[in-house]
């Protein structure tokens, strides 16, 4: 959630909603009515200290904070061990210089409130689809966006449970099954239900004790007010599942799963601490399943960020900036199988607005 910080921000300066809004609205004039993806890089602002805009086929900086080499495991449990062998890594030839293009026929307004968390699935057999999520206070709703020929949207449901409220701040699809992450640290977890909805298949619990969460897991933006989660689709040579976005920190906590398929909190790994100011940081994501961005990590920053998103060196923390479109409140981000980005905008409204970014060569 980003309004309370927005209102801790804005107060001293903004009297009203009246004068807050023409201010937000100046900081990314330039980046709405975007022809292009390259739209923005002009726009004035800086980014953060250790990011920068990429190029063609540029890799990431190798300096910058961060958690220092990755030593190959698989995927993890809670002592740390290995559950199962490194997979065999196949030569599929040069890739082509990266490179992005915005999409103009994916839908720009999406009937869905505050868009928080979003996720390539499939709850139907052989069916694509993007699901995106809502902040709190709207009681699990989300949307269904089809992908592929067709499009088409359709509206769900999550069916949450006590003792968490409905804040789900991120979403990430593994192995047929939906985790979502709320603000405090509570994580619930769904499975298809054969009728192309949701089910949930274990009851609410604790991504760790303090301080991974609250002790009052119904809080809302408490402790490290989580705003992203984000898993790879599959086990991999990383000691990380994935991660929890820290948006009061600015770092990455690295996540397991257990062999009940349960998230944890990694007490023996440090987080990846980013270069952005606490209180930017808005979600993360990994590419979805036999995708070519499958095990690139990318975060978004809110608009106290710029509503910028950039890719993750995991080993050093290094940022470097993605051409994506800019958005006034980036708040979630997924990437398909496609290789395609997507960003979602907060606004405290009935309808979120989108932003799609097809990519090559990730």
């Amino acid at each position: 959630m980003w309004r309370a910080t927005l209102r801790t921000v804005l107060s001293p300066r903004v009297p009203s909603r009246r004068t807050a809004g023409p201010l937000l609205a100046a900081l990314v004039v330039g980046c709405l009515p975007l022809a292009s993806v390259a739209a923005c890089a002009g726009d004035g602002a800086s980014p953060p200290a250790e990011a920068r805009d990429v190029g063609p086929s540029e890799p990431p900086r190798p300096d910058g904070p961060g958690v220092g080499p990755v030593t190959d495991a698989a995927t993890s449990t809670p002592d740390g061990g290995p559950s199962d062998a490194r997979a065999d890594v196949v030569e599929a030839g040069p890739k082509p210089p990266f490179a992005c293009q915005a999409d103009p026929n994916f839908p720009s307004v999406l009937a869905v409130p505050e868009a928080s968390g979003a996720a390539e699935v499939e709850l139907t057999p052989g069916v694509r689809e993007l699901l995106v999520v809502s902040d709190s206070g709207r009681g699990g709703v989300g949307i269904l966006i089809a992908l592929g020929a067709g499009g088409g949207t359709r509206a769900i449901t999550l069916p949450l449970d006590q003792p968490a409220i409905d804040d789900n701040e991120g979403i990430a699809w593994r192995g047929g099954a939906l985790y979502a992450l709320t603000s405090s640290g509570a994580v619930r977890r769904f499975v298809p239900d054969g009728q192309g909805g949701l089910a949930r298949d274990q009851d609410v619990y604790r991504l760790g004790a303090a301080p991974a969460s609250c002790a009052d897991l119904a809080a809302v933006n408490c402790g490290r007010n989580y705003e992203g989660l984000c898993l790879r689709s599959a086990p991999s040579a990383s000691p990380c599942a994935g991660y929890a976005a820290s948006k009061a920190e600015g770092k990455l906590y690295c996540v397991g799963i257990d062999a009940a398929e349960r998230l944890f909190a990694r007490t023996d790994v440090p987080p990846i601490s980013l270069s952005f100011p606490a209180d930017q940081l808005s979600d993360c994501a990994f590419g979805a399943a036999g995708g070519p961005a499958a095990d690139v990590l990318v975060v978004t920053t809110n608009v106290f960020g710029l509503s910028r998103s950039y890719r993750v060196d995991e080993a050093t923390g290094a940022t470097t900036r993605l051409p994506s479109s800019s958005l006034l409140n980036v708040e979630a981000a997924a990437i398909d199988k496609d290789g395609a980005l997507y960003v979602f905008d907060d606004n405290s409204s009935s309808q979120s607005t989108a932003s799609k970014t097809s990519c090559v060569g990730w």
